[in-house]
């Protein structure tokens, strides 16, 4: 079918299927194949997804790690959930999720140096090769990582900030640079800033560069609170100032701030630790403006709870079998909803929606293991569903969708026609309602023509009606 009808259209037709089908349209011929693992081709389907919400947490005994994509409606109803091919001691640190690429990292508990850029909608990887700076050549260390989206050259990139015990004389730390389109890492340490990233939590990335929470310090000198960030195209570092109510030049800790992206837009949150257990939110409006930063709310965490219903055979026995009410509160905003909710992990491991106005509090039904190693291991980002990988020479695991599609363009054939490999059956559905399609879409391309010149045939007759020259 390819053979007669235009390439403008199978790309419409591709990009009206299931992502699944897709990628099975890719073991139909090698033309197929070469259109849809063109960038091109992979961007035109990027830009045509909906916007999800990937959640990540580790539950069931023994403990696993769960992915899955929500719809961010009033339900929060579930659209998938992915398997997950990876295995660690405790579980991944997802370092970041950018155009339905996540980048996970196992070092957690010990020097692994374990990495992986992960696309869960394919079920396809990178593994990441081993970075330049590790306890075997440089010691103990204390490190962090960002992962975001180079739009200019096409290209995600990785950046590791090494601090080495050499930092307290004033040595900055160590820089490296992976790109997945040259699969090597780059030491561009001539870059690095002189700050300490106190936390080792991952960058937050938005409009293109990674953010973290940071102190200046040179010898001698006292501690400046401010934001880092990692320009993701430039490959420079640079530093942003945050709210002056909130600078700090002694006593400084990291562990009073989170950062985090609502609306797309960076926002700040700072733990007050007084009575009330209050934390202010702060959004920078004009993203590097550091004039626009509002705070937009204050919430007293004390003064803020939800009632969790738990089995008690006891209590249940004295009260008609009515289950005990336990009180939790917010713990930690980790994202937000596009209704303008802030979602939060709970004290109790619950992921839930907060509604600033209305004060009022949704548990969203995702419970988190609520004991160390996992505690932190709720996460939240927007997620889009993409073919991004399908085109790289990369890791697939048994029973994948695309594991034919990998292997289809190392083919050669040896005279005669070959059978193609797998459900024959599956493929000629295939074909035969993507036939359907095309007919239908070219019987409407030739209607619409037809329309067109009967439409110019009329204003042609009326003109020369109103000119006085139709025989």
């Amino acid at each position: 079918m390819s053979e007669y009808l235009p390439e403008e259209v199978l790309i419409e037709i591709f990009l009206k299927l299931p992502t699944n089908s897709i990628i099975q349209c890719t073991s139909v011929c090698k033309s197929w194949y070469s259109l849809i693992t063109t960038p091109n081709f992979i961007s035109l389907h990027l830009k045509n997804q909906e916007n999800h919400l990937l959640v990540r947490h580790c539950s069931g005994k023994p403990v696993k790690e769960i992915y899955a994509l929500f719809f961010d409606n009033d339900n929060f109803d579930k659209y998938v959930q992915f398997d997950f091919p990876f295995e660690c001691e405790t579980h991944f640190n997802i370092v970041g999720s950018c155009n339905g690429l996540v980048f996970l990292s196992d070092d957690l508990s010990s020097y692994l140096d374990r990495y992986y850029i992960w696309n869960p909608s394919i079920r396809k990887s990178v593994k990441l090769p081993e970075p330049i700076f590790t306890y075997e050549r440089y010691g103990p260390f204390d490190h962090t990582l960002g992962f975001g989206f180079d739009h200019v050259a096409n290209d995600y990139k990785v950046v590791r900030i090494v601090h080495t015990g050499d930092y307290i004389n004033g040595v900055p730390p160590y820089v490296e640079l992976y790109k997945l389109s040259t699969g090597v890492w780059q030491d561009i340490s001539r870059v690095s800033p002189c700050y300490k990233i106190y936390k080792e939590e991952p960058g937050v990335y938005v409009n293109g560069a990674c953010h973290w929470v940071a102190a200046k310090r040179k010898k001698g000198e006292s501690r400046n609170m401010m934001i880092v960030l990692f320009d993701v195209k430039d490959e420079m570092f640079c530093e942003m100032m945050v709210p002056d109510s909130l600078v700090v030049t002694f006593g400084f800790s990291a562990h009073w701030f989170d950062l985090f992206v609502s609306e797309e837009s960076l926002c700040l949150a700072n733990r007050l630790f007084d009575d009330d257990k209050t934390i202010d939110i702060w959004r920078m409006k004009k993203y590097g403006d550091p004039e626009s930063w509002v705070k937009q709310f204050s919430i007293s965490l004390s003064h803020i709870s939800f009632n969790v219903g738990v089995d008690d055979e006891y209590f249940s026995l004295f009260h008609g079998g009515r289950q005990r009410q336990v009180a939790h509160f917010l713990d930690k905003p980790i994202g937000s909803r596009k209704n303008g909710e802030i979602l939060w992990r709970a004290d109790n491991g619950l992921l839930v929606s907060y509604d600033i106005a209305a004060e009022k509090i949704e548990n969203l039904g995702i419970c988190n293991a609520n004991y160390l190693p996992y505690r932190d291991a709720l996460y939240v980002n927007t997620y889009k569903v993409s073919l991004i990988l399908l085109d790289k020479r990369t890791d697939c695991f048994p029973g994948d969708t695309c594991e034919e599609s990998s292997n289809l363009c190392k083919r050669k054939p040896k005279g005669g026609r070959k059978a193609l490999k797998g459900n024959t059956k599956r493929r000629l559905q295939i074909l035969f309602h993507l036939h359907i399609s095309g007919l239908m879409y070219m019987s409407k391309m030739k209607a619409k023509r037809l329309r067109m010149i009967k439409q110019k045939n009329k204003k042609v007759q009326r003109f020369q009606a109103d000119n006085g020259d139709l025989v």
